[in-house]
């Protein structure tokens, strides 16, 4: 079947771009134009922290080290849906994400965490629809950069889903700064504000 053939396709676009030490997987992800995992993390935690020169800088090196903008896309769209699923069922990922390594689920389940589970479903919807918008584009790099932009600006998308969004991010700031800030001081640790000079001396002791 079909199938079969891109199998043996992919099997002979590797073996024949191995090199004489072998096939490893940065030369496997060279040869069929896959996005790195590293590259995608470092995009997703951008995206939680909301540093949009890191995210801009990825789209940079997409751009500059010849990958396809669409690919990238389709990848990041990609792993937006393992997060969505490694957040719904955080105890059982690995029954759906079939062959991905403990340590990698827990990645996905730290990212997944910070995103939030509105921010998480609005970025892959807003991704999804800028996969659709690039088919046939003449600027590709344009749609993706928009993209990026779109992500990172839930403000900007006046609905249910971008409210909740914002709601996840305002909650992501308040635990990365903590919430110890104006807590009640313990009673015992209470400190006199007295001055010293209006403390009564002991009265001194009356010989007989």
């Amino acid at each position: 079947g079909g199938s079969v053939r891109d199998s043996l396709s992919v099997l002979d676009q590797l073996m024949a771009g191995a090199g004489p030490n072998g096939l490893d997987y940065e030369l496997a992800v060279a040869l069929l134009g896959y996005t790195h995992a590293s590259l995608l993390d470092d995009v997703v935690e951008a995206v939680a922290a909301s540093d949009a020169a890191t995210v801009f800088r990825a789209v940079d090196r997409v751009v500059q080290t010849g990958h396809d903008p669409r690919r990238f896309v389709e990848d990041l769209l990609e792993r937006f849906r393992d997060l969505i699923i490694v957040q719904a069922m955080p105890e059982s990922a690995h029954v759906i994400l079939r062959g991905m390594p403990a340590d990698q689920i827990a990645r996905l389940q730290n990212q997944a965490h910070n995103l939030g589970a509105s921010e998480l479903s609005r970025a892959a919807d807003v991704t999804n629809t800028a996969l659709t918008e690039m088919t046939g584009a003449t600027s590709p790099r344009l749609h993706l950069e928009l993209l990026c932009a779109r992500i990172l600006l839930p403000s900007s998308e006046q609905t249910e889903r971008g409210i909740a969004a914002r709601i996840d991010r305002v909650e992501r700031r308040l635990n990365y700064g903590g919430n110890d800030v104006g807590a009640p001081a313990p009673a015992g640790a209470a400190v006199s504000t007295v001055p010293a000079s209006e403390v009564p001396a002991a009265a001194a002791p009356v010989s007989e």
